[in-house]
């Protein structure tokens, strides 16, 4: 199975790379459906593609807003100019965009967005023969269901999501954003409202009530987030060619560690075969990302486990994102990094190194601002500081390896 990442930026995208994605997905411009914090700019998607394909990996465009008439003429230029600087496919959720990406004779695979709510074989088939190379099935079908798809209809590729956070809203088409915010969630503007605490009253009283009793309020439309790293052996049994990690807006840090993960099962699973076995490990590894309570939403039928979480709409958080490596010079004991947030002397740092199987940990013993070349006991977002720390011989640290710290909770 091909092991797709997200690509909310050109950093992203490269970190994504480096930690062994097979593809990744971008957003073309103010036409993707988590604009405008993700959208590429063709300047940096030149330079994305590049980097990709130099590593042996492909970039998908992701062109799947629901346009108005007034925005097609704009979507297709751009994706005329991508085309050209070689994007692998084009994600798209509309039939006139699908259209619209034909009219261009590009010769671009298209890949049908899990918005377009695909949720059977007929409409597999249907899309099939309209040129679609590829289908996002809808979040709302179990493996059962999957299985059943790729039996009846063999001859197209099934993306699914296996990770990331997860939409009250039918497959993501979702209203309350434009109503409640005039942000639409189909035009990649969503406020996620479905996040946000309500209380109910009835017409002819003037107290509110809260759905449930709970001192944090009520969050009933609170989804949790998606976790499919315990099975993927079902995942490939129901016949699945692409298995996808949402977060484009999520951090540097959540793409190189959920694509870490992902890549160590699927090298597993490809190298033993009917003696692989799952690593508790790659599960711990994930809750160390930043995540909602986690479940395996429609995947598995498990009355037990349920896809809302009532509790809150915070994510649970035990490690920060402090920085990545700019330069190692082991031989002088110098690791030199830009900060993202907050660290001292005395911290233990974690370093994720794409190159390591094993996390990296270790103690500051000194931080040097290489701005004004002092030393301080503590670096702050948007320093760029020298360390010094007792080092494992034989580990020199990768550049834009990431760095964790984790939280005194």
């Amino acid at each position: 199975m091909e092991l797709l990442s997200p690509a909310g930026n050109l950093e992203k995208l490269k970190t994504s790379v480096r930690f062994g994605a097979d593809a990744v997905y971008c957003g073309a411009g103010s036409f993707s459906l988590r604009a405008p914090e993700t959208a590429f700019s063709l300047d940096d998607l030149a330079e994305g593609i590049n980097f990709a394909h130099l590593h042996g990996c492909k970039v998908y465009l992701a062109l799947n807003v629901f346009p108005f008439d007034e925005d097609l003429d704009a979507m297709k230029e751009y994706f005329k100019e991508a085309a050209k600087l070689g994007i692998d496919a084009v994600i798209v959720s509309d039939p006139g965009v699908v259209s619209l990406v034909q009219s261009c004779d590009a010769g671009i695979k298209i890949h049908l967005s899990t918005q377009a709510n695909t949720t059977n074989s007929e409409s597999t088939r249907f899309w099939r023969n309209q040129g679609v190379d590829r289908i996002v099935l809808a979040r709302e079908l179990s493996l059962d269901h999957v299985a059943l798809i790729r039996k009846n209809v063999p001859d197209i590729e099934l993306e699914v999501f296996v990770h990331g956070a997860m939409c009250v809203a039918y497959s993501g088409r979702c209203l309350l954003s434009r109503v409640m915010s005039n942000r639409s969630a189909n035009q990649g503007l969503c406020t996620q409202p479905c996040r946000w605490e309500y209380q109910m009253r009835e017409t002819s009283r003037s107290e509110n009530f809260t759905v449930s009793e709970d001192e944090h309020g009520s969050y009933i439309l609170n989804s949790r987030d998606l976790c499919m790293i315990e099975h993927i052996p079902l995942l490939a049994a129901a016949g699945v060619d692409s298995i996808k990690i949402e977060g484009r807006m999520k951090t540097t840090y959540y793409v190189a560690a959920t694509t870490r993960v992902y890549r160590a099962a699927l090298n597993s699973f490809e190298t033993l075969g009917s003696s692989y076995r799952f690593n508790p490990e790659w599960l711990a590894e994930l809750t160390r990302v930043s995540h909602r309570p986690y479940t395996t939403g429609f995947y598995l039928s498990d009355p037990d486990v349920g896809t809302e979480y009532t509790k809150d709409s915070s994510y649970i958080r035990g490690y920060d994102f402090v920085g990545t490596v700019e330069s190692d010079d082991p031989e002088h004991g110098f690791l030199k990094i830009k900060a993202r947030n907050r660290f001292v002397v005395g911290d233990e740092l974690e370093f994720l190194d794409p190159q390591y199987d094993q996390i990296i940990r270790l103690r500051v013993d000194m931080i040097k601002d290489c701005k004004t070349g002092a030393y301080i006991k503590a670096a702050h977002n948007g320093y760029i500081v020298e360390i010094t720390a007792v080092r494992i011989k034989g580990y020199p640290i990768s550049p834009e390896a990431i760095i964790r710290r984790k939280l005194e909770l």
